[in-house]
């Protein structure tokens, strides 16, 4: 999988280009804001931005944006064809959303299916950016079937919210499936963990011993 990005020094915002998977080692919460608060900076730009929520055993993207979830992902993996049907305006400039639909018997089941691969190569030639939420990466087979779909990945943990050992866990079994990962974002983080040492320690070593 390839994936390119282009920072923009004078916003600091850094702009995927295709399609952005962020999975999470766990808090749904805060993965949902983050893929909310991506797709809402990425469709600013001007350009036609997708949120597409993957996460269809526990849907909720649906709520953040305050739209429906009668239909979505799960209809389109099951059989139907015209996905164009599912899409839904969030009223934000150029964001619209793709809902995970009904929850379904067996989610990996239908996230194995080619039909997935399929349905990302139809919306990419229809919207500049797909941003895609996902189920947690432990205990779970959902996410990593996600990796064959996707151009570059965010891993999205909460300070203080897991054991390192978790992250860990976590990044191997994205690592093992060949993701590529673009970057980490660190949810509720507080102003006295902000500094270098403990940056350096979780941002750059995924839980190495900070030299502070």
């Amino acid at each position: 999988m390839s994936a390119s990005a282009r920072t923009s020094p004078s916003r600091r915002t850094t702009v995927f280009q295709g399609r952005l998977w962020l999975p999470v080692q766990d808090q749904r919460k805060a993965r949902v804001t983050t893929s909310l608060a991506v797709a809402t900076v990425l469709g600013r730009t001007g350009k036609k931005v997708l949120l597409l929520d993957a996460d269809m055993r526990s849907p909720s993207m649906h709520q953040f944006t305050g739209q429906p979830n009668r239909m979505g992902l799960s209809n389109f993996l099951a059989g139907e064809n015209d996905w164009r049907q599912f899409i839904l305006d969030t009223g934000v400039k150029g964001l619209h959303l793709l809902p995970a639909g009904p929850t379904p018997p067996s989610a990996a089941e239908l996230l194995s299916s080619d039909r997935m691969l399929m349905l990302v190569r139809q919306l990419t030639e229809h919207f500049d950016h797909i941003v895609i939420d996902s189920p947690p990466i432990l205990g779970l087979a959902d996410a990593p079937l996600l990796a064959r779909a996707v151009e570059g990945c965010v891993f999205v943990a909460e300070a203080e919210g897991v054991a390192v050992r978790g992250i860990k866990a976590s990044l191997g079994r994205l690592q093992s499936v060949h993701a590529h990962i673009l970057g980490v974002v660190l949810t509720k983080l507080r102003n006295k963990q902000a500094g270098y040492g403990y940056g350096y320690g979780y941002g750059y070593g995924y839980g190495a011993v900070s030299e502070s």
